[in-house]
């Protein structure tokens, strides 16, 4: 989970070496660029998913300040995971009340 700055709010990852501080930071740039053009065209975002030859990134805004990144591997069944990490959202948002 990621602040509206890029700052990891919280983060866990079964890579040890796994720069979540730098994946963070850029995707949060990527999620406010699809929140502008979404926002432009009267729409809005609460989620994007990248795909790469290797490997995948779900961001899911949570609120106005903080999104949860997600970086996983290509084989990843996305749409079980966007579930589940939508479910997660959720439960997070009532959390921060």
């Amino acid at each position: 989970m990621i602040d509206k700055d890029g700052e990891i709010v919280a983060s866990w990852s079964k890579v040890a070496d796994l720069d979540m501080e730098l994946i963070g930071a850029h995707y949060e740039i990527v999620l406010d660029a699809a929140v502008e053009a979404a926002f432009g065209c009267g729409g809005t975002v609460s989620s994007i998913t990248i795909s790469t030859d290797t490997a995948k990134i779900a961001i899911l805004a949570i609120k106005e300040e903080y999104c949860l990144v997600l970086a996983l591997d290509r084989a990843a069944p996305s749409g079980k995971v966007m579930l589940e990490a939508a479910r997660a959202v959720e439960t997070i948002k009532e959390e921060m009340g």
